[in-house]
This record gives structure tokens, C-alpha cells and sequence, in this order.
């Protein structure tokens, strides 16, 4: 059996590729991942239009940093998804921006290769939301030499102002972790020359947010913030 972790994009449908809808259209089973009981799927939405005659199964993935519950969470999952994946020879699981950035695909394969030793796994790229963030933004993330920088805002602060520190331009995923320690942790690792936010990038209540208003906290989960330090190339 073949695992496909799918990039599908941003959440925009637009943006999936087709690389991507070929993989699913052609799967046994597609698991749609989402982050709470009872929420739609991002990743799914983007993907689901293109899926008329495919199975599908809603996915949990808790949002949690406790790697145990996390792991056992999704095996019993996986477990009572047994007879809709049993035999298979290919499942597909499509998730936001790219496959192999910050993909909860990671996580699922090594859960499932202790149910399945010989389990395959094939990687899907899509369009990261750092890509997605700077068009909607209308900016050149990197140009020439300049050092770019993916940043989780998840990681802890000491660590993300040092890598914000040795930076040209960065992008901050989920900013919203860092809460109102947002400001300090950016300007200590400044100067910028400009700072833009953007939530929910590519879906229809995207926002953009420039200057000082885009270092507030963030409270949307999709959120992404982009920095460029000294002169415009």
C-alpha cells in the first residue's frame, strides 16, 4: 500500500495542482484532515470538488504537543478505518500548502508503517503559504543574496528572534502562537524595513495587514507574517 501526501495548496481550490487531483482521483481512499471534531476540512475543501467518486474519511488530527497523544490518537483512528483502507493500493492524504513543509503527513505515515511495515510513502508538493501570503501581499519575498528565513511561531521565542536575528526576510508561520509576545519577539530581532501579515491567504475573508497594525496578535490560526530587513533591491 502506498501513502501520497498531497500539497493542496493554500485552501484555495485554484491553486491545487493538478498533479495533486490526479493522485486523489485515482486513489482507493482520500482522508480528509482536519484540526476539531466536527470542522471542515481545509485541505479537504480545496480538494473535495474534484472528488465525486472517491471515498473519503474524515481525519482528527489533535492539536496538540504531546507527541504520545497525539500518535495514539491517530492509530485508533486508523485502526477503525482498517476495513476502508485494508488492501488498498493507494490512499491519499491531501494537506495544506506544501508536503513536505510542517505536514501532519509526517506524523500519520510513522503511525501507520507500525500497522503497515512496508507502507510507501509519496510526496506531493504544493504551494506553500509563504508563497501564497507574498503574492497576495504583492512583495518579492527574496531577491539576490538576501537570506530567507521559515519560521515556526510555535517554536520558542528565544529561538525564533535568534533565526529572525540572521535574517534578510522571513516568513512566521502561525504568529498567533506567540500571542502578545508577537511585537517584542520581531522588533527585538529587527530593524525592518516592513512587516505584512496576512490571514486566511487565498480564501474569501483573506486579510492583509500592513505596518504596525500587522505585529497585533494574531488570533487566526492561518496566519502567516513576512518581514524584509534593510533596503528595497
Amino acid at each position: 500500500m502506498k501513502l501520497i501526501v498531497a500539497g493542496a495548496g493554500p485552501g484555495d481550490p485554484a491553486l491545487v495542482t493538478l498533479a495533486a487531483v490526479h493522485a486523489a482521483q485515482a486513489a482507493n481512499l482520500v482522508l480528509l484532515p482536519c484540526s476539531h471534531e466536527g470542522k471542515p476540512s481545509v485541505a479537504g475543501t480545496a480538494i473535495q470538488a474534484e472528488l465525486p467518486h472517491v471515498p473519503t474519511a474524515p481525519l482528527l488530527f489533535p492539536m496538540t504537543h504531546d507527541a504520545k497523544a497525539r500518535d495514539e490518537a491517530l492509530k485508533r483512528q486508523l485502526e477503525a478505518l482498517r476495513p476502508q483502507w485494508q488492501g488498498a493500493e493507494t490512499v491519499v492524504l491531501p494537506v495544506i500548502g506544501d508536503s513536505a513543509l510542517y505536514a501532519t503527513g509526517a506524523y500519520l505515515y510513522d503511525v501507520w508503517r507500525e500497522l503497515v511495515p512496508d507502507l510507501e510513502l509519496e510526496l506531493i508538493p504544493g504551494i506553500s503559504a509563504h508563497s501564497l501570503a507574498a503574492s497576495c501581499a504583492r512583495r518579492f519575498l527574496a531577491l539576490g543574496e538576501d537570506i530567507l528565513s521559515v519560521v515556526p511561531g510555535t517554536a520558542p521565542p528565544e529561538r525564533i528572534e535568534a533565526a529572525l536575528a540572521a535574517s534578510d526576510a522571513a516568513a512566521l508561520y502561525k504568529p498567533s502562537a506567540l500571542r502578545d509576545r508577537l511585537r517584542d519577539v520581531v522588533l527585538r530581532a529587527g530593524p525592518w524595513r516592513e512587516a505584512v501579515r496576512v490571514d486566511r491567504a487565498g480564501l474569501p475573508d483573506e486579510r492583509v495587514l500592513t505596518g504596525d497594525e500587522a505585529l497585533d496578535p494574531a488570533g487566526e490560526y492561518l496566519s502567516l507574517l513576512l518581514l524584509w530587513r534593510g533596503e528595497r533591491a
